[in-house]
């Protein structure tokens, strides 16, 4: 268990920095309700904490985050699809309304929901090993995060092309686009980050708040009513079984 009292993420501080790391690697660090849950209360935590001035987030193992879990979603989602909607709104909303810097990590496969970590974040370095899919139409889930966090990073053209074609670009590729704002080698991806975190802190606070909040203005307001139709539609639910079952959905026109 780390700071805090987590168990599905590692709060660590050092100084004027908190690094946040989601710690489901068996399950390529898979959003579940609680890592959601947990990720928001850490955000906060951070938010709360005087000395702290930039949040990096991060995953273990090999991948930064494959998005929702899909089998507990399967399952939840049947009975209730209002939980997932709350626990991603808040979290992401977190980090879009905090005044400290959140920084993304990028360490490898980024899909669904962690792509979407990455683009809330207001800085993103990443591995040259590292991965990026928006895969959610290939389920039938379709939500307001991506567009409206996506569009003022990459543009409507590259937007759309994620989103429906569903293919996965690299490190380098998200790089071009505009998706990240720098790669690096895998082995030297901490140091690459903790050179970043230099470059900010010479910086002032407060500046640095105001830059993200009147930035931050440009990205509209969730509809997590939009979340909760998706993920409880005929369509959501065929294709998160499909997923949960391994086969392929049976869609209808």
């Amino acid at each position: 268990m780390s700071e805090g009292g987590f168990t599905q993420l590692i709060y660590e501080k050092r100084g004027k920095v908190v690094e946040i790391t989601l710690n489901r690697p068996d399950v390529l660090n898979a959003l579940s309700i609680e890592l959601y849950a947990e990720l928001g209360d850490a955000v906060e935590l951070a938010q709360q904490d005087d000395e702290a001035q930039i949040v990096v987030i991060t995953g273990a193992g090999r991948a930064f985050s494959t998005g929702g879990d899909i089998k507990q979603g399967n399952r939840i989602n049947r009975e209730n699809p209002r939980i997932f909607a709350e626990v991603s709104k808040r979290m992401l909303g977190g980090i879009l309304n905090s005044d400290r810097i959140m920084i993304a990590k990028i360490n490898g496969i980024t899909q669904a929901g962690g792509l979407l970590i990455v683009a809330a974040c207001d800085l993103a370095i990443a591995s040259d090993r590292a991965t990026f899919k928006s895969p959610e139409a290939l389920i039938g889930l379709y939500e307001p995060y991506s567009h409206a966090l996506l569009m003022p990073l990459i543009g409507a053209r590259r937007t759309k092309h994620l989103l429906l074609t569903c293919e996965t670009i690299d490190a380098a590729e998200a790089e071009r686009i505009g998706l990240i704002n720098r790669v690096a080698p895998h082995d030297k991806l901490d140091g690459a980050t903790e050179g970043m975190i230099e470059n900010i802190l010479k910086t002032g606070p407060r500046a640095r708040a105001m830059f993200k909040r009147m930035i931050n203005r440009r990205i509209e307001e969730f509809d997590d009513g939009v979340v909760i139709e998706a993920l409880g539609s005929e369509e959501g639910l065929e294709g998160m079984a499909a997923f949960a079952e391994k086969r392929e959905p049976k869609w209808r026109a």
